[in-house]
């Protein structure tokens, strides 16, 4: 018997998910693979996708990953580099890079070297987070104009509520940053921009989330875009018990069952990335069926009502568990999950642990 918890993850979703988003996209996109791939493995997906105009990062060691692997393709540093070392390195490697700061300018034109790189050039358009602002901005652009080292300069903002379609900040953010557009490539939309129709036309889009089939946008799945699910994760049935009304399961006494019930204990818990929050809370899915997660969920397992499950004494130690995604078990977002544990789906997969067995499957 195998505890099973696993992370499977579908190739086949994924390229369908670059073809949906390329035909939305106005131009050219950035696929945003950091954080390991938003917890879907890094060096998998970069060899899974073809034709990709550029790939984007958070770190230099994320980048190196990448041109291990795709020695040819566009790779972005998103933070851009941040000491000499960093700077040398993105030269040699011919990385993108994204300058935010007056330092970062500074160090560029101070590196001697006989190589060029492409700039992206980040203008704080109200995110408050990186970027020039205002006359700051006009001035580094000027300066990296006339810098023999920038091959290509693009000019870049971000979206702080693409999320909200509606939000008159989107519209606030765009004008702001559209004056600095000249010859020059742009870029600010990411997932939520394109997937809500504000993006600009023929900028680059930067898309990370809605390419692992997950929307960034509340109230909607990936299914209300045309997108699936790259992730399903699950896990097995571990072991079976009778309650009795009155009784409590799991730490702190925090389920009393009203009735006799049956529940299953499953093979999955915090320890694995499992919000902890989802005690009580939540379902899964077995044969096809919900089932509530009773009691608070523990390091390494939880347990779930089974009572109400057709033909429940079928169940068996070894069967399988949708705790999100898409398999025989039925559908349960991951959305939704997130939604219940009031938190967003980014956190759920960039958070689920190492000791999780990832599959791989086209």
């Amino acid at each position: 018997m195998s505890r099973g918890t696993t992370a499977v993850i579908d190739f086949d979703n994924l390229r369908h998910n670059f073809n949906v988003l390329k035909q939305l996209a106005p131009s050219k996109l950035v696929l945003v693979v950091k954080a390991d791939a938003y917890g879907h493995g890094l060096k998998q997906v970069v060899q899974a996708l073809d034709n990709v105009d550029c790939f984007a990062v958070a770190t230099i060691e994320e980048a190196l990953t990448v041109r291990k692997y795709r020695p040819k393709t566009k790779i972005l540093l998103l933070e851009g580099f941040l000491d000499k070392y960093e700077l040398k390195i993105a030269f040699e490697q011919h990385f993108d890079s994204v300058i935010h700061q007056q330092e970062q300018i500074q160090m560029f034109e101070d590196f001697q070297t006989n190589q060029v790189m492409n700039v992206w050039l980040k203008y704080d358009s109200g995110m408050n987070r990186l970027g020039f602002s205002g006359d700051e901005y006009s001035r580094a652009i000027k300066t990296l104009e006339n810098n023999n080292k920038v091959n290509e300069l693009i000019l870049m903002s971000h979206f702080a509520s693409a999320n909200q379609k509606h939000n008159k900040f989107n519209t606030q953010q765009v004008e702001k940053f559209i004056k600095f557009k000249t010859s020059h490539e742009i870029s600010i939309s990411n997932s939520s921009a394109l997937l809500n129709h504000i993006n600009i036309a023929d900028e680059w889009c930067r898309v990370g989330l809605a390419l692992f089939g997950v929307s960034p946008i509340e109230d909607k799945t990936a299914h209300d875009y045309k997108l699936k699910p790259v992730m399903t994760l699950k896990t097995n049935v571990i072991a079976l018990k009778q309650i009795k009304a009155g009784e409590t399961i799991g730490y702190g006494q925090a389920y009393t069952a009203k009735t006799n019930m049956q529940i299953a204990i499953i093979g999955i818990g915090y320890g694995d990335g499992y919000p902890w929050s989802l005690g009580n809370n939540a379902t899964v899915k077995l044969n096809n069926q919900q089932a509530r997660i009773v009691g608070r969920v523990s390091m390494d397992m939880m347990a779930i009502d089974i009572s109400d499950i057709e033909i429940v004494d079928n169940i068996t130690i070894g069967d399988s568990v949708l705790i999100w995604g898409i398999n025989a078990n039925g559908n349960l977002p991951l959305e939704t999950v997130a939604s219940n544990a009031k938190t967003i789906p980014y956190v759920l997969l960039c958070q689920i642990t190492s000791r999780v067995h990832y599959q791989y499957v086209e």
